[in-house]
C-alpha cells in the first residue's frame, strides 16, 4: 500500500529565509533582518538545504521533502526558544552574542518542553533561516510552509562574487561541506553540476565558478512565478529606504532603533559598495580592500583578473551574466 508522508499540525508561526549565491552579500541583510522585533537570531540550516537539493536532484518524494521542512522548522523555533543548539562562539555571525544575547541567556534558565507551544502562540517569534542556493527549490518552499514563509533572495554582480565561489569549487571534495553529492560515471559531483558534468571534467576552478554561476542565474531566471522578494546588493546598500520598508510589512514589524543600530554596524547607507565591515570572515571568503574607488574600475580589475585564469568561452559566458545582471537590476 502506498503511504502519503504528513504533517498538518506545526508550530512555526513565520519563517524568514535570507537566501542567494555564496558572496551576494547575505551575511549583510541577515543581521538586518535579526535586529526587527520577534525575528529571532540567524541560524544556518544544512538539513533543510540538504532537503531542498534533493527535491532538485528529483532524489526524494514531494510529500517527504514537504513533511520534512515542516518537521525541521518547528524543531528549529522550539530549540531555539529554549536556547538548544544556541552557538556561543563569539566570533561567528550565528553568534549569540551578536543579537540580544541576554535574551538567549535568559531561555537556558527558563521552563521549557511541554511550555513552548503556548509561548511560541503567544511571542509569536520568526525563524530566521541564512541559506544558500535554495531559489530553485522555492515551490517547494511554498508549498510546505505556505503563508508561513517570507523568502528574500539577495542578489549581486557576478563579478563581485566570483572570487568567493572561485575558493569555493576549490574546496567541494571537504567534508566540512555538507551540500548534497551524487555519482554519475564513477564520479563524484556536487547536486549544482547536474547537466554540466562534461564542462565541469574539463574546466579549471575559476571556469567551474562561472558555469555554476550560468546554472544558479538560470534556475533564478525560470523560476519567477512566487511570492519571493529579491533584493540587489547593490542597490540595498546605498538606497536602502523602500526595500526596509517592505521588509518591515512583511515581519509585521517597525524600523525601530535596534535596527538602525544593525544598519550602522553594516554600514548601511554606503558611498561605496565595498565600504563594508571587514570582518575576519569575509577575508577567508576572498573579500580584499578595493583596488579603486571607482566601481567601474573595480569591476574591471576583477574581470581581467577572471580573464587572466579562464578561456574566451567561459569569459564570454561571465560577460553575458554580468550584461544581463547590469541590464535587470543596475540600469535605473
Amino acid at each position: 500500500m502506498d503511504l502519503t508522508i504528513s504533517r498538518k499540525s506545526q508550530l512555526l508561526h513565520k519563517l524568514v529565509i535570507v537566501d542567494g549565491f555564496p558572496g551576494c552579500g547575505k551575511t549583510m541583510l541577515s543581521p538586518i533582518i535579526s535586529s526587527f522585533s520577534k525575528v529571532e537570531r540567524m541560524q544556518y540550516s544544512p538539513l533543510i538545504e540538504q532537503i531542498c537539493e534533493l527535491y532538485c536532484l528529483k532524489k526524494i518524494d514531494t510529500d517527504v521533502a514537504e513533511s520534512m521542512i515542516k518537521m525541521n522548522t518547528d524543531l528549529l523555533i522550539y530549540d531555539s526558544m529554549m536556547a538548544r543548539n544556541a552557538n556561543f562562539r563569539p566570533s561567528d555571525l550565528s553568534s549569540i552574542f551578536r543579537n540580544q544575547p541576554i535574551k538567549h541567556i535568559k531561555r537556558l534558565f527558563k521552563k521549557g518542553d511541554e511550555l513552548i507551544p503556548a509561548i511560541i502562540k503567544n511571542e509569536e517569534p520568526i525563524l530566521h533561516l541564512t541559506t544558500h542556493m535554495l531559489y530553485p527549490s522555492i515551490d517547494l518552499l511554498e508549498r510546505s510552509l505556505k503563508e508561513k514563509l517570507i523568502f528574500i533572495e539577495v542578489v549581486r554582480h557576478p563579478l563581485y562574487m566570483i572570487i568567493q565561489h572561485e575558493m569555493n569549487i576549490r574546496k567541494l571534495d571537504d567534508p566540512r561541506f555538507q551540500h548534497i553529492r551524487y555519482v554519475k560515471s564513477g564520479k563524484e559531483y556536487t547536486f549544482y553540476i547536474k547537466g554540466w558534468e562534461n564542462e565541469f571534467d574539463i574546466s579549471n576552478s575559476f571556469e567551474r565558478a562561472i558555469y555554476s554561476m550560468k546554472w544558479y542565474f538560470d534556475k533564478v531566471q525560470q523560476n519567477t512565478n512566487n511570492s519571493s522578494m529579491t533584493i540587489p546588493f547593490e542597490t540595498f546598500v546605498k538606497n536602502p529606504t523602500d526595500y526596509l520598508k517592505a521588509i518591515s510589512c512583511s515581519l509585521s514589524a517597525n524600523l525601530d532603533k535596534n535596527v538602525k543600530k544593525e544598519m550602522n554596524k553594516q554600514k548601511v547607507p554606503r558611498d561605496h559598495l565595498s565600504d563594508g565591515p571587514a570582518l575576519d570572515i569575509y577575508k577567508r571568503c576572498g573579500w580584499q580592500p578595493p583596488q579603486s574607488y571607482s566601481e567601474e574600475e573595480e569591476i574591471n580589475i576583477r574581470r581581467e583578473l577572471v580573464k587572466s585564469n579562464v578561456s574566451s568561452e567561459a569569459l564570454s559566458v561571465l560577460d553575458h551574466l554580468s550584461a544581463s545582471y547590469e541590464e535587470q537590476h543596475l540600469s535605473a
